[in-house]
């Protein structure tokens, strides 16, 4: 259920979908002795630690959680729109396939209804932005995965939502590139907690544009694979 307020806090928002793979192979153990889904669950902490030592982020930033896999194996909703004021970081648990097409098409569905609910209210927002987690390859019927591909690129084209596609190790970054414009970043080990210092310093920054407003993000380099 939307957990935001919207008339105690009329301040411009910066809704971020995050589409987080849970599966079964997240469960495996990196160089560093932990296992992926560990370092994943790290990395949102920092997500909202950051959030919260920024001022402007705290009250404009909105986060909306879908998993992908998990144990109930399928793509769910975990968080719906939440201010960055009330979220709480929470550890996803890992198990099943990775039904990556379905996972995207309901934050695409969130995103719509989350534009709907702030021009209802009233309230100004910069472009959403969906960032796509994976270690795999989606399981998603063939034909199903294409149809959402397409949805991303075309949503992106008409600039309704900005989507940022992250692999994790023996992630099929081929694939990933299918969702958008940009092409997809594969993570540098599992260097979660950079990667989500550097969505809430992004996010901050989107913040405190103006919609529309070109904006300059922070260097990718703290948690980006360059060898790729």
């Amino acid at each position: 259920m939307n957990q935001v307020d919207y008339s105690s806090n009329p301040n411009q928002r910066t809704p971020c979908v995050l589409v987080l793979d849970a599966s079964h192979s997240m469960e495996a153990v990196g160089d560093s002795g932990r296992t992926k889904i560990s370092a994943l669950n790290s990395g949102l902490k920092a997500l909202e630690k950051h959030l919260r030592e920024d001022d402007t982020a705290i009250t404009r930033v909105q986060l909306a959680i879908v998993s992908v896999g998990g144990p109930n194996n399928t793509a769910e909703i975990l968080m719906d729109w939440t201010d960055a004021v009330n979220f709480s970081a929470f550890e996803l648990q890992s198990g099943g396939v990775t039904p990556l097409g379905k996972g995207i098409q309901i934050a695409l569905d969130l995103i719509e209804e989350c534009k709907d609910d702030l021009r209802q209210a009233g309230v100004s927002y910069t472009r959403p932005w969906m960032m796509v987690i994976t270690d795999g390859m989606p399981t998603d019927d063939t034909k199903f995965w294409n149809q959402v591909a397409d949805e991303c690129q075309l949503a992106e084209e008409d600039r309704k939502v900005e989507i940022f596609a992250i692999g994790v190790e023996n992630a099929n970054t081929t694939i990933l590139d299918q969702i958008s414009s940009k092409p997809s970043l594969m993570l540098d080990g599992i260097k979660f907690n950079e990667l989500f210092i550097w969505l809430s310093a992004s996010l901050g920054a989107a913040s405190q544009s103006r919609p529309g407003e070109e904006l300059q993000l922070p260097s990718t380099d703290p948690w980006r694979n360059v060898k790729v």
